[in-house]
């Protein structure tokens, strides 16, 4: 069966996936996998690297996208596979979903593309509210007519401890990706007796407290202002709401939702 190349370059980290399209189904994930893009030189050579020629053989088209244009840019002028040229996806027009906000080309693709993927993956006549929880975390809302209508910006968890960390004199850098520690456990203790356990707790309980309220915000916005009857169906995804996830109820983790887009997208294409 035919596969898609899907990467997108995020702030801090680029991901690749290859799906696989089956008959009359969404494409499903194969490899999913993603790199830190400090310290790395070249990550047309990276990518390379993940995805050996046996794989690549397999692979029918290539779509690339992302939040970091200069990048973004470097990975396409130094692609490794000249036959497999990359679609690039750097519209909203791009994008098969109605945008409804006052500068539809200021939207970021991320969050365009999560919310185009959970409206496909997730073909319902419920309001959709996607929580993409990365360095920045992006809480947006799609009604049930298949309407992106916006959302809210705020810091991640990882921006937030470093913000912490470099405009203060005194507070250690916090290590967010090691705040969970099973499945159902955070290493966030409330009262935090020291220091480093308050800044956990700050950083992990505000940021769900944060997500609550607005998510909560938005369902009541959907039923509200846009006369949605059905509740709202939370989906999570981004590094951040896997940590999150089983702290919310009725959310639904997805790794890497924009990767699903761009497969879907591919797929339409």
């Amino acid at each position: 069966m035919p596969r898609i190349l899907t990467v997108d370059v995020g702030n801090t980290r680029a991901k690749f996936g290859i799906f696989e399209i089956g008959p009359a189904a969404c494409p499903q994930p194969l490899i999913i996998s993603a790199v830190q893009l400090d310290g790395i030189a070249d990550l047309a050579e990276e990518l390379a690297q993940w995805y050996d020629e046996s794989e690549i053989s397999d692979v029918a088209s290539c779509v690339v996208s992302g939040s970091n244009p200069p990048i973004r840019s470097r990975l396409l002028n130094t692609w490794p596979w000249p036959e497999l040229p990359p679609q690039l996806i750097d519209s909203h027009s791009s994008i098969p979903l109605q945008v409804d906000v006052e500068t539809p080309e200021t939207v970021g693709i991320d969050r365009l593309l999560t919310a185009y993927a959970a409206r496909t993956l997730f073909s319902t006549d419920q309001p959709i509210v996607v929580i993409d929880s990365g360095t920045a975390t992006t809480v947006n809302l799609t009604t049930s007519d298949g309407t992106f209508r916006g959302g809210a910006i705020l810091p991640g968890l990882r921006m937030s401890a470093f913000a912490l960390h470099d405009y203060t004199a005194r507070l250690p850098q916090v290590d967010t990706d090691s705040l969970s520690t099973g499945r159902h456990t955070v290493d966030a203790p409330l009262p935090g007796r020291n220091t480093i356990e308050a800044m956990k707790s700050g950083l992990f309980w505000g940021q769900l407290g944060a997500i609550k309220e607005i998510s909560q915000r938005l369902a009541v916005a959907a039923a509200e202002t846009y006369r949605d009857e059905r509740p709202a169906l939370f989906i999570l995804t981004g590094g951040g709401g896997r940590q999150l996830v089983t702290h919310l109820t009725n959310a639904i983790y997805i790794d890497s939702l924009a990767l699903h887009g761009l497969a879907l997208f591919a797929e339409v294409a």
